[in-house]
């Protein structure tokens, strides 16, 4: 209720002038990348003189004191899915390596599902034939550089960095919310994203927290025109998931509308203005637009090539660790969900959202469509607010749910922040109190629901 009240990897890429275009141009992003980050510095240091961000680490650290609490005192963790799970995943090919030899009793709830793979990344590494492998590195590797932190211990250290990065990542979509569309749908939406179901992996080992940063970052970046930050987080994201690729899209959608090709300021002259190329307004001699500069066309296949940039770091790994660089992809192939075919067979997706078998479950969840029927209302919300934030929703929230056929998909929704925002602001009016409230209820019994069910070693997501 609080939150209501406050209401360098230098890939050898050749595109558009190759290593030429890289050699000019990289030394201006570092030096953009290192103003944007002294800007998103100081957003922070500010928020943390505001009540924002006290509260968000009161919350987190009162969220996991429950849980530890909780599973201290009432318990039901399920020892023979541990055991399943172990046998499965890593008897074979992980070494025998097990949760249950590797965390003290306590710490196992901290640590269940994904967690498990990540752990071993960190501790073991990757390896051929080694299935944990689907998983991608920059997460586990995080985790790792920061266990000496934590005495070694990689469990606390990953926890803490997961928190550290959601929190980062709240406060910036708060106050890009706040800026855009003021502080009562900033508000709602951080609260209806904190309480979201699929959020209670922001305070756990997974990779969620990191991306969702980094998807801040890249919005950010773009928003602003920060030119290197958004060419960091872009570069970073192929590194964290796989949809991580596609921010190729909401890039190029951003240069065609700030600094469109000659055919396509022609086109729209012949369809909207029907005036001369002459009479078309041209940027001002600033070279800013609404404040905000306007990169040149050679910065904007920069910012296209990062993610591309991140994509071969992360085959250049693969190889080097595993001796296959498609290690990582053939290794999805034991979870027998995510494919890249999926992206395109409609029908399968079609059948599979109207035929839920379970209200949630690895397959067939009900809650996991429900969340994606969630996403669609807010479509025209959204589409009225800014069309910018339908690329968006395509990236972070339509293809995780065609490429696992909705497998997970209350967790991946946790990180489609234009819905929350399109909630905000529609829930917020006064005339919305009821609807506002029940979402609030529900959001909130569902989480602690599935929160149980995680740190208990039942499906959650």
């Amino acid at each position: 209720m609080i939150l209501t009240h406050l209401v360098n990897n230098k890939a050898s890429t050749s595109i558009g002038g190759g290593h030429v275009l890289l050699a000019c141009e990289l030394p201006r992003m570092t030096r953009w990348g290192k103003g944007a980050a002294n800007r998103l510095l100081s957003s922070l240091r500010s928020a943390a003189g505001q009540p924002l961000l006290g509260w968000l680490l009161g919350l987190k650290l009162v969220y996991l004191s429950l849980v530890a609490f909780t599973a201290w005192g009432w318990g039901d963790y399920d020892e023979a899915a541990l055991k399943a799970i172990d046998a499965q995943w890593f008897d074979q090919n992980g070494g025998g390596w097990s949760l249950a030899k590797n965390v003290a009793p306590l710490a196992r709830h901290f640590a269940t599902w994904d967690s498990e793979h990540y752990l071993y990344l960190s501790q073991d590494g990757y390896g051929a034939g080694v299935k944990s492998c689907a998983f991608y590195p920059l997460w586990p590797l995080i985790v790792r550089w920061t266990a000496p932190l934590a005495g070694g211990n990689h469990l606390i250290g990953g926890l803490v960095v997961s928190n550290l990065c959601s929190l980062a990542a709240w406060v910036l979509f708060y106050e890009r919310v706040r800026r855009r569309w003021g502080a009562s749908a900033a508000g709602w939406a951080l609260l209806l994203l904190v309480l979201f179901p699929g959020s209670l992996f922001f305070q756990f080992l997974y990779s969620e927290s990191l991306f969702i940063l980094l998807v801040m970052l890249l919005w950010w970046g773009l928003e602003e025109r920060r030119w290197g930050l958004a060419w960091v987080a872009a570069s970073l994201l192929p590194l964290t998931r796989a949809v991580g690729l596609f921010a190729v899209l909401p890039i190029a959608w951003q240069a065609l509308q700030v600094a469109p090709p000659v055919w396509l300021v022609r086109l729209r002259a012949k369809r909207h203005t029907r005036k001369p190329m002459q009479d078309l307004p041209t940027p001002p001699p600033d070279g800013t637009q609404d404040g905000r500069a306007i990169a040149k066309p050679c910065r904007w296949w920069l910012l296209l090539a990062g993610p591309l940039a991140g994509w071969a770091a992360y085959l250049v790994l693969m190889a080097h660790w595993t001796g296959n660089p498609l290690e990582g992809i053939e290794a999805q192939k034991h979870w027998g969900v995510h494919s890249v075919s999926n992206l395109w067979n409609l029908p399968k997706f079609i059948v599979g959202f109207f035929t839920p078998t379970e209200w949630h479950a690895f397959r067939g969840s009900l809650l996991d469509r429900s969340s994606l029927v969630l996403l669609l209302y807010s479509l025209p919300v959204a589409w009225r607010l800014d069309k910018d934030l339908m690329v968006w929703i395509y990236v972070l929230g339509i293809l995780p749910a065609m490429s696992g056929t909705f497998t997970s998909y209350t967790r991946f929704a946790s990180c489609a922040f234009p819905m929350f925002i399109a909630l905000g602001v529609f829930l917020g009016r006064p005339e919305r109190r009821f609807l506002r409230w029940a979402t609030v209820w529900v959001f909130a019994t569902l989480h602690a629901v599935l929160l149980w069910r995680f740190v208990n070693f039942r499906w959650a997501g």
